[in-house]
């Protein structure tokens, strides 16, 4: 059955174990018969929170589309807590909606970003009518994501989500006094328009834009959660892969906020040969066109992306839910920069995969991409001079780019680094032009050999495209907390650290360079280190930093591409 009539319910009653009742729209088939259903939770309203994906449209193709509202949101009662509620309750609104009127008894589920991770923890916690899953852009779990990104905060995608998707409605649902939440929404719109100055408040635990308003009391209470509290551990899938039986595609960006997690769940699949499949395009969050951040990745980008993400979606629902066939395609579909072509795989890492170091090299002034850094494949052999820099949380590198989620100017994508570069806390390593084309696809690993005289800080490494007229263009980065792997004996020592640049597929053409950044602050995307021991999350207080990055035959700096043969 294709593109059939179809017929709305509005606010339909889904009452879960505790007694709460949650609201949906619904949407069906105005036929007789039965049909399966497409179930999609999120927290951004069930009337304008879709953006990829049309609801009529899949109801169309013959599915009863469930679209609700999570807990604590819009139309549904109860308190909303990110993610807490949602296995319980996308248990048990799997098994209402296998009971609606004309259903069939399967049920799939949708959804990008939260409501791509809605699906995970629904599939966590077993329901027998769910038959598969599309998680887009999705999480595995919370910690990694926004308060242990390697040690760090990501303050920008925690701060920017909470004021600009989350906080409003919980004005309008906690402050019932119609001119006192006239003047609150008054102040978050100014509020909004500085964000960017907002990010650089300290403490972070006392936040006005979100602090003064009352409406959002967890946004500090989480922040304060040590990495073994309950909470994290009830709303975690990274570590209950065992429990997700589910198919699912998986759908991620090379420049997307969860990127390393999209991997990740879709090996947690794979592994137990549950026919998962992974499509990785070139895409930021959310953002399925071939224009992205300064790049044009040209036509191919789009072909699986925004011009088709419908027929994708319902190729891999009727297979599973309709058994019809699905078009054969290797389990992994990736996009590979430079080139700007799609590639297939069987396995991640691409088998064919070669983990070469690429070492970094100086006369003791790689500050700056005038200075005197470069990079080649030949290890040192003898005593090279350490580069110095000296870092100020105060005047932190500002993020430029990247797997960002947060509202700036500029903020994700491929951007041209060339004007950053002339910071002098940023150590630039360039190979000569190649001669022929290298490809790089994988994960890719810093390892720095560093001595710091701060009790705590961080280290930041980035790599980077550089075409022949010198634009140079970001395509993976990292950070790590020093703490995260040398807990109290950081400061004065010389230490290896491992930096995780998550993974990117790019051709570098010949005449490029390959660039590796080495600094020890990406702004806001991180929140800045403040050298103390201590976290900008409840102090004001920080000191300057200086660091030192060896790269001898006993300490060779490098950073480890996965080079396709």
């Amino acid at each position: 059955m294709k593109h059939c009539k179809i017929k709305i319910e509005k606010d339909v009653p889904a009452k879960m174990r505790d007694g709460i009742t949650l609201y949906a729209d619904v949407y069906r088939p105005d036929t007789d018969g039965e049909f399966p259903v497409l179930l999609t939770r999120l927290p951004y309203s069930k009337i304008f929170g879709l953006h990829f994906l049309r609801p009529d449209v899949l109801a169309e193709n013959g599915y009863i589309v469930v679209v609700q509202d999570v807990r604590g949101r819009y139309t549904s009662e109860g308190e909303f807590v990110p993610y807490i509620n949602e296995a319980n309750d996308g248990y048990d609104t799997v098994e209402w909606a296998a009971r609606l009127p004309q259903a069939n008894g399967k049920v799939g589920m949708f959804g990008l970003s939260y409501y791509g991770y809605t699906q995970l923890l629904a599939a966590m916690a077993e329901p027998p009518s769910l038959k598969v899953i599309v998680p887009t852009m999705s999480q595995n779990n919370m910690t990694d994501v926004f308060n242990d990104h390697d040690g760090a905060l990501e303050l920008g995608a925690w701060s920017s989500w909470s004021i600009e998707s989350i906080l409003p409605d919980m004005i309008t649902r906690h402050i019932t006094d119609t001119e006192e939440r006239e003047a609150v929404m008054k102040q978050l719109e100014k509020d909004l328009d500085n964000l960017e100055e907002w990010y650089k408040f300290k403490p972070i635990n006392a936040w006005p834009p979100i602090k003064n308003t009352g409406a959002m009391p967890y946004f500090t209470e989480i922040l304060d959660y040590p990495l073994d509290h309950p909470h994290w551990q009830d709303t975690s899938v990274k570590d209950n892969y065992d429990k997700v039986k589910t198919p699912g595609l998986h759908i991620g960006g090379w420049y997307d906020c969860f990127l390393d997690k999209t991997i990740a769940n879709f090996l947690g699949g794979h592994r137990q040969d549950l026919g998962d499949k992974l499509v990785i395009g070139p895409w930021t969050h959310g953002n399925f066109v071939s224009m992205i951040g300064d790049r044009d990745f040209g036509v191919a980008a789009g072909s699986w992306g925004e011009a088709s993400m419908h027929a994708r979606h319902l190729e891999w629902f009727n297979h599973w839910l309709k058994e019809e066939p699905l078009p054969h395609t290797a389990p992994i579909q990736i996009f590979t920069m430079g080139i700007n072509k799609w590639q297939s795989a069987k396995n991640w890492p691409l088998e064919d995969t070669n983990f070469t170091p690429l070492y970094f090299h100086s006369d003791g002034k790689a500050n700056t991409r005038n200075g005197d850094g470069f990079a080649d494949f030949k290890r040192p052999k003898m005593a090279e001079p350490s580069d110095v820099f000296a870092y100020d949380p105060e005047n932190p590198v500002v993020s430029h780019g990247g797997g960002t989620l947060h509202k700036a100017i500029q903020a994700d994508g491929p951007r041209d680094q060339r004007d950053l570069e002339l910071r002098e806390d940023i150590l630039c390593y360039t190979t000569a032009p190649l001669t022929e084309e290298l490809e790089v696809t994988g994960p890719v690993e810093a390892v720095l050999w560093a001595k710091t005289d701060a009790v705590n800080t961080d280290f930041t490494a980035k790599l980077i495209d550089v075409l022949p007229d010198g634009t140079a263009y970001n395509l993976t980065e990292g950070i790590i907390r020093a703490s995260k792997q040398h807990g109290a004996k950081v400061q004065n020592g010389l230490h290896k650290y491992t930096i995780n640049l998550w993974s990117t597929s790019n051709v570098f053409l010949k005449g490029h360079a390959i660039r590796v950044e080495i600094s020890s602050s990406n702004f806001p995307r991180f929140d800045a280190n403040p050298n103390t021991g201590a976290s900008f999350i409840d102090t004001t207080e920080s000191v300057i930093a200086n660091q030192m990055i060896f790269h001898d035959a006993e300490h060779p700096s490098h950073i480890l591409l996965p080079i396709i043969k």
